[in-house]
């Protein structure tokens, strides 16, 4: 995990941090974990770019996730920037809680990487991730059999095979 920014100091009434989460499939999730007195605290983690316009497939499939996976949510901000949050309440929490709720949405996020690739990365096209490993893997290994176990069982789609482009089919080309 990598802290970017933040605002307010640790003992401030309110303060945040802006991190960046790695999930074992997705990366560079960047992340916002509020902290207000009183309240409790709010993570929410940016789904995909600004300006992005997401499908509602997409979205239909992220509104579908907020009722398979306990204790987080999808949401659209005011400019329809998807988000993937998470609320704590100050009662209980301590460290163990913030890594297992910052692990909670790395898999939420990791498991919905393909369903949801239209709302991450312009035209569905994902970044090349493959050989990178991530930078908060000590805090995944201490807390992923623990927030999965809460979670409904899954595996990873299938590759699709790819497609023949039109002029491929028009060529006759085999591939």
């Amino acid at each position: 995990m990598e802290v970017i920014g933040g605002g307010g100091e640790s003992g401030d009434a309110a303060f945040s941090r802006d991190v960046v989460l790695d999930g074992v499939r997705r990366f560079d999730l960047r992340t916002t974990v509020a902290w207000v007195q009183g309240v409790g605290l709010s993570a929410w983690a940016y789904y995909g770019d600004e300006e992005m316009e997401v499908p509602k497939r997409v979205y239909a499939r992220m509104l579908r996730a907020n009722y398979e996976y306990p204790f987080v949510k999808f949401a659209l901000t005011d400019d329809d920037r998807p988000m993937l949050m998470t609320e704590l309440p100050p009662a209980g929490l301590d460290r163990e809680a913030l890594g297992r709720t910052l692990v909670r949405l790395t898999i939420v996020a990791d498991r919905l990487l393909d369903e949801t690739a239209a709302a991450i990365a312009d035209r569905g096209a994902l970044p090349d991730w493959s050989g990178r490993t991530p930078r908060n893997a000590a805090l995944l290994a201490t807390h992923r059999a623990e927030v999965e176990a809460t979670m409904p069982a899954w595996e990873p789609a299938p590759a699709r095979p790819r497609r023949r482009s039109l002029l491929e089919r028009l060529l006759g080309s085999k591939r």
